[in-house]
């Protein structure tokens, strides 16, 4: 199992992450792919006997990360709070009303480390991308189709083969969520996704 800590995660080492192994074997194993394959022994003694990549974390990364940990129920807390707010500010007739689609509202589960919402089919996403930057709100969105870039169609992955992934990839967005943000901030992002989805 993989943990990224990339730095919009609840937990950000700036980039890198975190392998969860079964055992000793993968774990030596792991130690030589991040470090070009290299097995090192007593002061002087290097072999390479896989083949390996630069996919070690730094040190000074690590210690953000290591310092983090201990606020993470903090961090956490804190997004649940925003998301809290998120659902109160759209109110409960916004999806019908605007015809965008809320995410789960799961408090238990959830890590809150984004707030997506599915815009409706006449918007096109980026459209209300350019229009929330003009509100100044810098808004993403994760989880394209893979199956549509040009790798797997080359692998022979069509449109049309997975329609939900393909919506979804055409009409999420990640509204802003990270835990400096204060419940006005919340506000004002969710009048500006009114605003332009009138």
């Amino acid at each position: 199992m993989s943990f990224s800590f990339q730095a919009n995660k609840n937990i950000t080492t700036s980039e890198g992450g975190c392998l969860v192994l079964n055992n000793a074997e993968e774990a030596r194993l792991a130690e030589k792919y991040r470090l070009q394959g290299v097995t090192r022994s007593g002061f002087d003694g290097i072999d390479v006997d896989v083949l390996g990549g630069k996919f070690n974390m730094t040190d000074i990364a690590a210690a953000i990360g290591l310092g983090q940990f201990a606020h993470l129920e903090e961090f956490n807390g804190k997004r649940r709070q925003l998301a809290q707010h998120y659902f109160s500010c759209f109110g409960t007739g916004f999806e019908a009303q605007y015809g965008a689609q809320l995410p789960l509202a799961n408090f238990e589960n959830a890590n809150w480390h984004m707030f997506q919402i599915m815009l409706p089919d006449r918007i096109k996403r980026a459209d209300f991308m350019a229009k929330m930057m003009e509100k100044n709100i810098g808004i993403g969105y994760h989880y394209a189709a893979i199956h549509l870039f040009t790798l797997y169609r080359e692998r022979g992955f069509n449109e049309g083969m997975f329609p939900v992934a393909e919506h979804v990839g055409r009409q999420i967005v990640t509204l802003p969520l990270f835990p400096t943000m204060t419940n006005g901030d919340v506000k004002r992002v969710v009048d500006a996704v009114k605003s332009v989805l009138q």
